[in-house]
């Protein structure tokens, strides 16, 4: 660390950077400042950090029959939960007590298959 900054108190640096060195630190800001310093610099908003762990669980959470309550859940509209899962297999959802159609040494039977296989 270069000498002066260790004598550079908040106090010393005008709004709004002193807001964002009580946050940051003195430090961190100059790091900052010797990154980008004369850029603009835009900061999204915390939403743009929180979006792909929203959605990563609205695709946990996805059945293919649930667009409506995570609608609500989330704040967003059908339509945006259908496009964060686009493309995404919603799980197979297997009922114990229905029938299926299953090819068993090629005849069709009804049922579950033997269990002698």
């Amino acid at each position: 660390m270069e000498d002066w900054i260790k004598e550079l108190t908040i106090d010393m640096i005008p709004e709004p950077y002193s807001s964002y060195a009580k946050a940051i630190g003195i430090e961190n800001l100059i790091e900052l400042v010797k990154l980008s310093g004369g850029d603009e610099i835009y900061l999204p908003t915390l939403d743009f950090f929180r979006r792909p762990i929203r959605d990563k669980r609205i695709r946990e959470e996805y059945t293919g029959y649930n667009e409506k309550s995570l609608a609500r859940k989330y704040e967003l509209s059908e339509r945006r939960i259908r496009e964060i899962v686009e493309g995404e297999k919603p799980p197979a959802i297997i009922d114990e007590n229905q029938f299926s159609l299953i090819v068993e040494n090629g005849a069709f039977t009804w049922g579950t298959p033997s269990k002698n296989e």
